[in-house]
């Protein structure tokens, strides 16, 4: 039996760089123990097909081929190869949508070596980068609080997650990010801003919220009681 496709399915079966990004979110899926919060494996696919869309009607080839290159340094594990692609996409096109996910990317690789400040320039660099990026830019700001967190800075880490909080584009994140703001705000000893995020947590009626919504009314008990006593 002969199986016909449009010209147009014919196309994107063709097309190398979508063969790519599906190939790289299963490297990103697979790695995910060892990927940051933020959320790098849906990146790989949504911000990289974000790219191609934008490459391709911009027609900056260029930037494109830089881009690609990076990522197939970052999928293939070797992390100074990847470092000097995607610093050198940054560098070149710091504006563009590529820069701010290279920028991404470059943070999350710090942030896994224990390279805060490094990771941190990287994170400010992707959150302040192009209006095109998509979540990208917003993802970059979890990042920051991962960073700060880790550094002891938690005060700068709530404000971060605040900030998140507030961007509409991380709303697939919003439980997670609410109870992580909740926790610190709870280690620093304020009760008030931990069990307002805790109702953040209990009032978002998505799906993703059910691992967290016990766990948020656990603890506005625990600080219910902790004020009685």
């Amino acid at each position: 039996m002969e199986i016909k496709y449009s010209k147009k399915k014919q196309e994107e079966r063709q097309d190398p760089f979508l063969d790519f990004l599906a190939k790289a979110k299963e490297i990103a899926v697979a790695q995910s123990n060892v990927l940051m919060g933020a959320g790098i494996a849906l990146c790989i696919i949504v911000a990289g097909v974000f790219v191609y869309g934008y490459v391709q009607n911009a027609g900056q080839q260029k930037v494109l081929d830089a881009f690609g290159k990076a990522m197939v340094a970052y999928s293939s594990g070797d992390e100074r190869k990847a470092v000097e692609a995607l610093k050198t996409v940054v560098d070149n096109s710091k504006s563009s949508p590529q820069g701010a996910y290279s920028a991404f990317l470059l943070g999350s690789m710090f942030l896994r070596q224990d390279k805060y400040d490094e990771a941190i320039g990287w994170f400010s660099i992707a959150a302040s980068g192009s209006s095109k990026a998509g979540f990208v830019t917003a993802d970059a700001q979890e990042g920051l609080a991962d960073c700060y967190e880790a550094k002891g800075s938690r005060q700068e880490a709530v404000a971060c997650l605040s900030k998140a909080l507030s961007d509409s584009r991380l709303k697939y994140r919003y439980p997670a990010l609410a109870w992580k703001a909740a926790l610190i705000s709870k280690d620093l000893g304020n009760a008030s801003e931990a069990a307002r995020f805790c109702k953040l947590v209990e009032s978002d009626t998505t799906a993703g919220a059910a691992n967290y919504r016990q766990k948020a009314e656990n603890l506005v008990e625990e600080i219910a009681v902790s004020r009685t006593n």
